[in-house]
């Protein structure tokens, strides 16, 4: 059995990322230190993401992470190296 995932474990496991939950009980994700360019949000990335729970917000932050890599790696302008590194 594996164990379950926690906000903790987002917080570590996503260091680019603050995370934390409202006060009506939602869980919500926005990217540290920068804001995206609009071709940053044209390829599919997100400043913020919401979600009922950690179960649904961890596959949400890794999606994000695959865009921004597949992007990066086909030799995408629209990120910056800098702001590559910091997510």
């Amino acid at each position: 059995m594996s164990k379950p995932i926690i906000l903790e474990d987002l917080q570590e496991a996503f260091p680019g990322w603050c995370i934390w939950r409202s006060s009506a009980g939602r869980l919500w994700a926005t990217r540290n230190g920068r804001r995206l360019t609009q071709r940053e949000t044209d390829i599919g990335l997100y400043q913020t993401l919401d979600a009922d729970d950690v179960t649904q917000l961890a596959p949400m932050l890794k999606a994000q992470e695959r865009v921004e890599s597949a992007h990066a790696s086909r030799g995408g302008t629209g990120i910056s190296p800098s702001a590559r590194d910091a997510t």
